[in-house]
């Protein structure tokens, strides 16, 4: 792949190291450092949290209120030979063989979930799952729909599959990714037109109230808008996708008050990092967390351009870099 060939929505400054979803070994630790140890196999996350201010205390780390102060640096993390500043993707950058980060973004992970399933922990999984256990709070009286059946979204169809939602919807424009979600957990699929309210017709003919939950997962104004629309009265509408700075959205103000309906941000799944690790673990030991099958391929590092070009295929869901090759 040509450099420059890889595009994304968000704003990034360049040069930069990509690369946040990581499971890795610490090799070495400042004398300040009290929760990992050299030696401790770990998972990161671009949410660090301080655990002591309000929203931590609350159960609501990923808008910690201390974040920029833990993140705050007094020099660049990574610079080049000329001096001139490299930014770290998340504050990460794990496209590497070593990274530096606070142990606030780090948690111990079991050896018991092997490394290609650990390292969907830190951003994909934690953000789907987190939604749907989190965030939305689904439980098994509820109908859920998912919006966009990538990584995340399959993530969001197993999350609301573990809490118990009795259908689980999932919605893509692209059929080889709604056959995907049935293996996850879907219940019912709906093969997104360019018609969004023909979607939500369509959705409505599965459930004629509309859905107690919507998950979307695409990062687009006109996906948050169908994750409304496709509510029934009290349903709330959970949005995942992130969007370019300055988007707005469009929701009917009369649906909003007059049936009691929530249009809510759950940034990064509203997870908890540090406990939902082990709560991820148990769940893929016991088999109600499909990790494997999300790993669409395995590559040596040194193949991470053909890695880029495979994600493009809609079957793909994740795949994996490998640095070592012996270790799994």
């Amino acid at each position: 792949m040509p450099p420059g060939s890889i595009k994304g929505a968000l704003s990034i400054s360049t040069p930069a190291v990509l690369g946040h979803e990581v499971v890795g070994v610490v090799e070495r630790v400042g004398s300040a450092v009290t929760r990992v140890a050299q030696g401790d196999r770990v998972v990161t996350t671009i949410t660090p949290s301080c655990g002591l201010c309000a929203f931590c205390m609350g159960g609501r780390p990923t808008q910690c209120a201390r974040v920029s102060e833990t993140r705050r640096l007094d020099r660049p993390k990574l610079i080049k030979h000329d001096g001139t500043a490299v930014e770290a993707l998340g504050s990460i950058g794990a496209f590497a063989e070593a990274f530096l980060v606070g142990e606030e973004s780090l948690a111990k992970v079991s050896t018991r979930i092997p490394s290609s399933a650990a390292c969907l922990l830190g951003c994909c999984v934690t953000t789907g799952v987190g939604a749907a256990v989190h965030g939305a709070q689904i439980t098994p009286q509820d109908t859920v729909a998912v919006i966009g059946c990538g990584g995340i979204g399959i993530a969001a169809i197993q999350g609301a599959r573990i809490a118990g939602a009795r259908r689980i919807v999932a919605i893509d424009a692209v059929a080889d990714k709604l056959d995907l979600a049935r293996k996850f957990g879907a219940t019912d699929v709906v093969r997104a037109g360019r018609d969004a309210g023909a979607t939500a017709d369509e959705v409505r003919e599965i459930l004629p109230g509309g859905v107690n939950h919507a998950i979307e997962a695409v990062g687009r104004p006109q996906t948050a808008e169908l994750a409304f629309n496709i509510l029934t009265p009290t349903g709330t509408a959970t949005i995942l996708g992130l969007m370019p700075e300055g988007e707005r959205l469009s929701i009917p103000a009369d649906a909003l008050v007059c049936g009691d309906r929530v249009l809510q941000g759950a940034y990064m799944g509203a997870n908890r990092f540090l406990s939902d690790v082990e709560m991820f673990t148990d769940h893929y030991i016991a088999g109600r967390l499909d990790l494997d099958s999300m790993v669409t391929a395995e590559l040596p590092f040194d193949q991470i351009n053909e890695g880029f070009t495979a994600m493009a295929d809609p079957t793909a869901v994740r795949i994996i870099l490998r640095l070592n090759q012996e270790e799994k």
